[in-house]
């Protein structure tokens, strides 16, 4: 009788064994993951730290022309909507080359009066320190939330 009782419980320490070496093989893999992970996270902080760092084009420092802040004279926004249009015109005259885009000496032409839906459309002057002077037709359509505008440059 104590022959079957020892046979039976020699399975479940076998299956117990198994069991625990699954465990430390999940954990095992667990860690050589994480150890991985945070390996790869400090190449990569290294090398963004190491990467050499990217100093603003000129034309965008405040400093490098006082005027660049002077939208042009007249339209029909407000300052507020004013200021947001002339933030992503100058964006736009700099993309085309334009340094040192400013607006001041210029004025705004409305091409289009407000309609029953409210939509307007202006002409928008920028001068670049070559002294070249690019336009940009903006459409302001109002809605519930304020004004929507699109900016494109003309040729």
């Amino acid at each position: 009788m104590e022959n079957q009782t020892q046979l039976e419980n020699a399975p479940v320490r076998s299956n117990r064994t198994l069991i625990i070496v699954v465990i430390a093989a999940i954990v095992l893999c667990c860690c050589v993951v994480i150890g991985a992970v945070a390996l790869y996270s400090l190449t990569a902080n290294s090398a963004a730290n190491n990467a050499p760092q990217q100093q603003p084009a000129e034309e965008f420092l405040p400093s490098s022309n006082p005027d660049a802040g002077v939208p042009p004279n007249g339209g029909l926004g407000n300052d507020i909507l004013k200021n947001d249009v002339w933030d992503l015109v100058k964006l736009g005259a700099a993309s085309t080359g334009c340094q040192q885009p400013s607006g001041l000496g210029l004025d705004i032409e409305v091409l289009q009066q407000p309609g029953s839906g409210g939509v307007w459309v202006e002409k928008w002057p920028v001068r670049c320190a070559s002294g070249d002077v690019k336009e940009f037709e903006v459409e302001f359509i109002p809605d519930d939330t304020g004004v929507v505008f699109n900016i494109r440059l003309l040729p």
